[in-house]
């Protein structure tokens, strides 16, 4: 029986090690190897033409990660998702995509190492890629429709070019209030590797690696789109602007010729000095103090629609942990390596967030679109004159812009007063605008409605 039990003992096989994933040495085969089939992915997918399904681009990829050379990937899961559409891999791939699947190559160089986090996936809004209710559908460009998305590409390059200004404002403010890395535990490279160096050796670069991954500040983008030029109907902005001197507006702007109906009522606020009420508003003495006006004319056409394209796009943006690819570099004496992880493997991640700020001076305009042939309208809030928000950052100086390009003369529509009865402005700060503001607003489009072409000045269709 004894006997019978030892040779049990000595036949059984021992368990097996857990794999580990090293890089691969530059000075070997198997490394030149790895660098023609990553240059030969590279080639595939540009030459992939636009619109066809991103799975097969997907597939090479993960054949490719799943090699020797590539192996140390699976510390990533899932950079892209199997349904990803071929717009959204291309982009995702030249905006540092390729940098992270070559950075396991350059791991297997001698000299300091440094590790890539991959950039995120954008998510795309195209006629393919949404429901057939979808509020933007009737707009929306097909995939494939190149011709088409091209129309807005000035506007895009400006729209991506004020965002990632918008970022770097951002990030150097928050960087003149607190340093990241001693904010707290959790927060920054520096803590992931005080955290990872109370790992045994062999789980300091998995435990460091993953609270990278999760470091970092969720930024808005705008989504990979193929949004139509709005080139008809009407835009009306409504509301306060301004906070100790300001002016309650309705603005109707129409996109097929320009045309510009702007009624103003614009004030001071008035404090009170007594003791009981000092530093409330004088309700009746700011509204004594109002001065109105209605002005007449035109715009450029051509601002005020890439204005209605911002502000269409505004309620799409996309919320991107890394919009670009970042680098880090391996601490030292963490030996580069990672195998499949214990189901008890704890380890304290870093923090996603973003910035979000404000002052008194903003107020809320509210926009809406009324498409032609009495499409239905779509509408939206704008924070004024500045905001944390990229998206309305940008559509605030886009107002600006729009608004320099005034010209006063005569109407070439009627103002759309049946339209502007469907239109409702924000609300004020309850200290600044006690009684509120709708009585305002009102006589602010019957200002408009009861104006009076001058001599010489018809209006056409009234």
């Amino acid at each position: 029986m004894l006997l019978v039990l030892l040779g049990v003992l000595l036949s059984a096989k021992p368990a097996p090690a857990a794999k580990v994933f090293v890089p691969c040495p530059q000075a070997t085969p198997e490394w030149s190897a790895a660098h023609e089939r990553l240059v030969a992915l590279d080639a595939k997918l540009e030459s992939l033409p636009d619109g066809v399904d991103g799975k097969p681009g997907v597939a090479a990829l993960r054949e490719l990660l799943s090699s020797r050379c590539f192996e140390l990937s699976r510390e990533v899961s899932e950079p892209v998702p199997e349904d990803v559409s071929l717009l959204a891999l291309k982009d995702w791939w030249r905006r540092g995509g390729r940098t992270w699947v070559e950075s396991y190559l350059e791991l297997g160089r001698p000299g300091v190492r440094t590790v890539v986090l991959p950039p995120t996936v954008r998510e795309v809004l195209m006629l393919d890629t949404v429901k057939p209710d979808h509020k933007l559908a009737p707009w929306l460009c097909a995939m494939g429709d190149s011709a088409c998305v091209k129309e807005t590409e000035p506007w895009v390059v400006r729209a991506e070019a004020a965002f990632a200004a918008h970022r770097e404002k951002e990030a150097k403010h928050l960087a003149s209030l607190v340093d990241a890395d001693s904010a707290g535990e959790g927060f920054g490279p520096a803590s992931c590797e005080k955290e990872a160096r109370r790992k045994s050796k062999r789980w300091r670069y998995p435990a460091w690696r993953l609270c990278l991954s999760s470091h970092g500040d969720s930024v808005r983008m705008l989504p990979l789109t193929g949004l139509r030029v709005p080139s008809e109907g009407w835009l009306v902005l409504r509301g306060r602007r301004g906070h100790y001197s300001f002016c309650d507006e309705v603005r109707a702007y129409h996109l097929g010729t320009g045309t510009a109906w702007v009624s103003q009522s614009c004030s001071e606020l008035a404090l009170y000095e007594d003791a009981e009420r000092v530093g409330k508003v004088d309700v009746k003495t700011t509204d004594a103090n109002r001065q109105a006006r209605v002005a007449v004319g035109t715009v450029s056409r051509e601002a005020l629609r890439e204005l209605t394209w911002m502000l269409l796009l505004s309620g799409e943006l996309d919320d991107v942990l890394r919009p670009a690819p970042l680098r880090q570099e391996v601490p030292k004496g963490f030996a580069i390596e990672w195998r499949e992880l214990p189901d008890d493997f704890t380890t304290v991640g870093g923090v996603v967030g973003g910035v979000v700020w404000g002052n008194s001076g903003q107020t809320v305009l509210r926009w809406t679109w009324f498409p032609p042939e009495r499409g239905e309208p779509l509408s939206g809030d704008l924070t004024w004159p500045e905001a944390s928000d990229p998206g309305d950052d940008h559509a605030d100086t886009l107002v600006e812009a729009l608004e320099k390009t005034f010209q006063a003369g005569c109407p070439t529509r009627p103002v759309p007063v049946d339209l502007l009865d469907f239109t409702r402005p924000t609300t004020v700060n309850e200290v600044d605008a006690p009684e509120g503001v709708s009585h305002v607003q009102d006589a602010r489009v019957t200002a408009l409605r009861e104006w009076k072409p001058p001599p010489g000045c018809t209006v056409p269709g009234k």
